[in-house]
């Protein structure tokens, strides 16, 4: 408790120890304990429930039930509260806005579970020798539930599930003894304590289920997000409401919960990649995923979609990725306009119409990205860039070459055998002067060079035009999951 460090001796003091304090919670109902330590006698737990009010400067907690002396006082839901004394526990459900005690001195190993609905409460009790069963307020078992469990799975509080066995199977029971998933699995465990979508809560609890050594997932809301037909299931907390899967035969794929396909079912692999900020350098980073086929791997989002190509030349693939969100043109133009804001030049009206119609948006990106591009390129090649003169193909009569602050390409320009000593010999002296004929374009979503016109100081020039950039016109931005780092 914040606000006064006391010894306190008896329940007037409790009392004034919570009413008036300030303390660091939420509004609504909160349990509060003292460690008391009353001279010749050994310390003891006081406890009781504290209504939390915010004032204009703080919180304010009024001591609502209690104190009571006990072992422990926990809450196991919004309107009901458990405490003990050695294996005696008692129950106090919110009646109508006040607190009274439903439960007495109840024998039982422990209490970890349950729900109140006003002065009616369910609770899961463990007796003495290991069993679990659903009692009602008054300590009775309760009606339509099994007479006990062989097991639970206790989750946190925030959860509101438990996994029960019974039978030999396995289910879920919700706080009020509901099922909400059938008792009929093999093996069934919670996906993730956090639940979340990329920090967003998911809308349900999500379990892997196993049937006869298959996998699936279920969720507590009645949901078959997968049957179990799987020899393994994962999913990414930071890839929304999507499910990895493994075929019996090996094959990954990848489907929502509504159970659309995202990725087929045709990948050797499949796994998430986190991008590194320190490395890329970008402020928000791309979702990526690194599925791989045949001898070949790709980088796709969440969606299915490619960020990278397919390529077999592993070194040169880990190399892109790890730098990908650096050397993209999407993420470098969703970072750099931040289109889900309104424009520097763009009015507030025309921001909130932008947000209602796709094309308006549409239409928004389109006319930024030639300035896009410029800013981009000039933002990758700086003031420093150096062409690399590589080896000479004689059979091909060609030069590979490339631009250093270009990762993804080597280059070829064609330069017969008879200029390709000199050409050689005085590459250096005439490379800066080249650089200045460069022009580039978006390739695979990275700078590319089109055409650059290499001129040796007896004036031969040697032009070179990429053909991949044939009947480009304007660059186009990448489908990207950003997510903050």
């Amino acid at each position: 408790m914040a606000g006064q460090d006391v010894i306190v001796s008896g329940s007037a003091d409790f009392k004034r120890l919570c009413e008036g304090n300030t303390l660091p919670k939420k509004e609504g109902w909160t349990v509060v304990t003292k460690n008391v330590a009353i001279p010749g006698v050994s310390p003891e737990i006081w406890c009781g429930i504290a209504h939390i009010r915010k004032t204009d400067r703080n919180y304010i907690a009024t001591l609502a039930y209690g104190p009571v002396r006990c072992d422990r006082m926990y809450q196991l839901s919004d309107g009901l509260v458990i405490h003990n004394k050695g294996s005696k526990y008692s129950a106090i459900c919110l009646v109508d806005g006040k607190w009274k005690q439903t439960l007495k001195g109840f024998t039982c190993e422990a209490i970890p579970f349950g729900h109140a609905d006003g002065a009616k409460a369910r609770m899961l009790a463990r007796d003495k020798e290991g069993f679990y069963s659903w009692i009602d307020e008054g300590g009775k078992h309760l009606a339509g539930t099994p007479d006990h469990y062989d097991n639970t799975i206790l989750y946190s509080n925030n959860d509101d599930v438990a996994a029960v066995k019974t039978g030999g199977k396995w289910g879920v029971m919700s706080p009020d003894a509901k099922i909400v998933v059938p008792i009929q699995y093999d093996t069934l465990f919670l996906t993730a304590p956090l639940r979340n979508w990329g920090g967003k809560w998911a809308g349900e609890n999500w379990f892997y289920v196993n049937d006869r050594g298959r996998w699936g997932v279920r969720g507590d809301k009645g949901t078959e997000a997968l049957s179990p037909v799987y020899g393994g299931i994962s999913y990414w907390p930071t890839a929304p409401d999507s499910w990895c899967y493994r075929m019996p035969g090996g094959k990954w794929g990848m489907k929502e919960s509504s159970g659309r396909q995202i990725l087929p079912e045709e990948y050797d692999g499949l796994s998430p990649y986190n991008f590194s900020a320190s490395v890329s350098g970008g402020k928000r980073l791309p979702f990526g995923i690194i599925a791989g086929r045949g001898k070949g791997r790709a980088l796709l989002n969440h969606k299915g979609n490619e960020l990278l190509p397919y390529m077999e030349d592993a070194d040169k693939f880990d190399m892109l990725v790890m730098f990908y969100p650096r050397e993209s043109f999407s993420v470098f133009t969703w970072n750099r306009y931040k289109l889900w804001t309104k424009g520097e030049f763009e009015s507030t009206a025309e921001f909130e119409a932008r947000k209602r119609d796709a094309s308006r948006t549409a239409g928004y990106v389109a006319s930024l990205l030639p300035a896009a591009e410029k800013a981009f390129t000039a933002a990758i090649i700086g003031n420093n860039a150096k062409l690399i003169l590589s080896r000479y193909d004689a059979d091909s009569e060609c030069f590979l070459f490339s631009v250093d602050k270009i990762l993804q390409d080597t280059y070829s320009i064609k330069v017969p055998r008879a200029d390709a000593p000199l050409f050689k010999e005085e590459f250096d002296s005439f490379a800066a002067d080249a650089l200045g004929t460069a022009k580039y374009f978006i390739h695979n979503d990275m700078l590319a060079l089109r055409s650059i016109v290499f001129t040796t100081p007896e004036g031969k020039s040697f032009s070179f035009d990429n053909p991949e950039a044939e009947g480009y016109s304007t660059p186009v931005l990448k489908d990207l999951d950003l997510i903050q780092k």
